[in-house]
């Protein structure tokens, strides 16, 4: 029987293996260059124009030195200013340094705290408050002390114990508030530690 192609049966033979492979390689051309069903359009943004600039004309100031000044005008600049009170000297002498001759007397004293004033019974639950919080940073600090800890996380420590000392010291010098913000932030950082470990 005679071959369908015209340069014989080894072509054919040829053909019918490469066909499929040929058929195979051209889809894959075809897809790869077909891009991705959803093609993306991005418009152009249009390049920002600066506005026109607006020409304003403004009136000529008047010439102050040919008119006289109205009452009104006078009175805005004519204010008297208020008298001193009685006794006050418009210089005030420079305060007067005084040589000591105790020298522990020249160091100054710490500068007085300002805290606010709250009633008996705020202070006792402040105090209280407080004295909770240092309990519970020193219970997390003893818990955490059975732990090897990392170099952050000894950092914590010193930062609790830090809170711990100041808060102890407000509250020595009453400033309660203080004393209570700094127990709570051991507390809490305490709490983060411990959540570490």
């Amino acid at each position: 029987m005679p071959s369908h192609f015209p340069f014989g049966d080894e072509l054919a033979a040829v053909a019918h293996w490469c066909a499929p492979s040929l058929l195979i390689a051209a889809s894959v051309f075809m897809s790869g260059t077909a891009g991705c069903s959803h093609k993306t359009v991005h418009a152009a943004v249009p390049k920002p124009v600066p506005p026109a600039p607006h020409q304003v004309t403004l009136p000529a100031p008047p010439d102050v030195r040919d008119s006289e000044p109205s009452d009104v005008e006078l009175a805005f600049l004519t204010v008297p200013l208020p008298a001193p009170p009685p006794g006050h000297n418009a210089h005030p002498a420079p305060p007067v340094h005084r040589a000591s001759s105790d020298s522990s007397s020249s160091s100054r004293p710490a500068p007085p705290q300002i805290s606010p004033q709250i009633s008996q019974a705020d202070q006792a639950a402040t105090e209280k408050r407080t004295n909770d919080g240092i309990k519970e940073a020193e219970k997390n600090l003893q818990q955490a002390a059975s732990h090897q800890l990392s170099s952050s996380q000894q950092e914590m420590v010193e930062k609790i114990r830090g809170f711990i000392n100041q808060a102890r010291e407000a509250l020595q010098d009453a400033d309660y508030t203080r004393a209570q913000n700094l127990a709570q932030k051991a507390q809490l950082l305490s709490v983060e530690l411990v959540n570490t470990l």
